[in-house]
């Protein structure tokens, strides 16, 4: 490589730092160096690599946000993944996309560039859609191998719930991530390989061939303490262990909980709370104050014999509506590999349209974890939910749902007046969507460069303005093939 060679460092191998890393290497004349605190994905085991125990990786890794609960009792875990592919590694492998509003929404309030015209070339570059092949809506050659669950490989729970939704009435749609079919009763499209193992970003992206690059270089147990700014631009990163990194360019992909901490613990973020803790600032900015999620209750069922199937827990789904397409219902299971007896599964009512806003902040020791507020849910909340517990009441009369014979473990009347109140303050949980923690528009420009600092951008689900109307998973892939594209329009060297 030349002596005009412009060095990258991205922290964080996550869903997006993988994607990017991958893209940024194209170009011989970038030297990408990625740094991930965590295992390499060589380490994967069968609680990572089989989706039917990806509750055991949920359990299995530490969460790195527990969020009190409404009532004060219990908390929220909120998980994302420390190793290589980040939570791509570990979550339910479902690839949503949102709704085209969410996104055209993000144009209309001035992010030029990220309309739903805009972004959907880049969902159907990264995958390639078994079921589908290439359309208007899919594509036949990207990185991610798509395809959606079969009958024969859905578990009982999941079987029960879509049987039963249908026998009420519910559209049953194809392709739930094409809106025109919108509400309806589908099956989660989801990232497996021809042997029905999970395919996380840095599988899929960061191949042996990508690897193999001279101009990249990974490196795996590399923990960032902070950034290194000098006159007013990122000049490097400093490593747990007192080692120092120079670059150009430094882009965070650690997440919506680590970036925002990262960036605090830096000196980017409110003067006020960073004051607080004696903390130099470099930019007054309002870094972790608007953090979304998808958040609502889930109750706890039992039904009687094995969980069987060889599907993980994203099968099927309702995308349903009280006010517009806003409420997404399914059934999971949390039980451990399968397993004779009665079964435990969460049936989720999560509101995909929410206004409420939580927060990141540095807690008393910055050196720790993020301390966590999750967002309220909206003002209406109540009213959508006893919209929807309604439908699940229903749903338990059903003929698929008595031959499950499903029972609640904490029995609770969903027709009842107080029930989505009740609900909300015992059996909240989070999707594990977190998002907009460094938005655009307020810590970031349209090409997710930091505000006031040189040489810093973000590139991970804290860049959303607001939360899509689907899972994360996805969207965080596309933000990060789009900063790539960004960055390399930008690369003159």
């Amino acid at each position: 490589m030349s002596e005009t060679t412009k060095r990258i460092i991205i922290v964080g191998g996550g869903t997006s730092g993988s994607v990017l890393a991958a893209r940024l290497s194209e170009n011989p004349s970038l030297s990408v160096t990625l740094l991930e605190i965590g295992a390499d994905d060589d380490t994967y085991n069968d609680g990572i690599l089989d989706p039917t125990r990806a509750p055991e990786a949920w359990l299995g890794l530490q969460p790195v946000a527990m969020t009190p609960m409404m009532n004060g009792e219990g908390v929220i875990p909120m998980i994302q993944g420390r190793l290589l592919g980040g939570t791509s590694a570990v979550n339910g492998l479902a690839t949503l996309r949102g709704l085209p509003e969410d996104y055209d929404g993000w144009a209309a309030a001035g992010h030029e560039g990220w309309g739903w015209q805009d972004v959907i070339d880049t969902f159907i570059a990264a995958e390639t859609d078994q079921d589908f092949g290439a359309s208007d809506l899919h594509g036949d050659r990207g990185p991610l191998t798509v395809r959606r669950w079969r009958r024969e490989e859905m578990g009982h729970a999941q079987l029960a719930f879509y049987d039963g939704m249908r026998a009420l009435g519910a559209n049953p749609v194809d392709d739930i991530n094409d809106r025109s079919q919108l509400p309806g009763l589908g099956v989660f499209p989801v990232t497996i390989d021809a042997a029905a193992k999970r395919v996380s970003t840095s599988r899929a992206y960061l191949t042996s061939s990508v690897r193999a690059r001279e101009n990249l270089t990974l490196r795996t147990g590399a923990e960032v303490t902070s950034l290194m700014i000098e006159g007013g631009r990122a000049v490097g990163v400093q490593l747990s262990t007192g080692e120092t990194l120079d670059a150009d360019e430094v882009v965070i992909t650690a997440g919506a909980l680590w970036t925002p901490h990262l960036l605090m613990r830096s000196g980017i973020g409110p003067a006020a709370h960073l004051a607080e803790h004696g903390i130099k600032v470099h930019a007054d900015l309002p870094v972790g104050e608007t953090m979304s999620d998808h958040i609502g209750p889930g109750i706890r069922y039992l039904h009687a014999g094995p969980r069987g199937g060889t599907a993980g827990p994203a099968q099927s789904l309702l995308i349903g509506a009280s006010n517009g397409v806003d409420i997404d219902y399914h059934a999971f299971p949390i039980a451990p590999p399968p397993r004779e007896g009665d079964t435990e599964f969460v049936m989720a009512v999560f509101l995909l349209r929410s206004s409420g806003k939580g927060s990141v902040r540095l807690g008393d020791n910055p050196d720790y974890g993020p301390v966590v507020t999750a967002p309220p849910l909206p003002d209406d909340a109540n009213e959508r939910l006893a919209h929807a517990f309604k439908r699940i009441a229903a749903w338990e009369q059903s003929d698929a749902a008595k031959a499950l014979g499903c029972t609640q473990i904490d029995p609770i009347d969903l027709t009842a007046s107080d029930a989505p109140q009740r609900a909300r303050e015992h059996y909240t949980i989070s999707y594990g969507h977190m998002t907009s923690t460094c938005p655009m528009g307020a810590v970031l420009d349209s090409d997710c460069r930091v505000l006031g600092i040189e040489g810093l951008r973000v590139a991970d689900a804290s860049i959303m303005p607001t939360i899509p109307s689907g899972n994360t998973y996805l969207g965080c892939v596309m933000v990060a093939e789009r900063v790539a594209r960004k960055m390399l329009a930008d690369a003159h060297v």
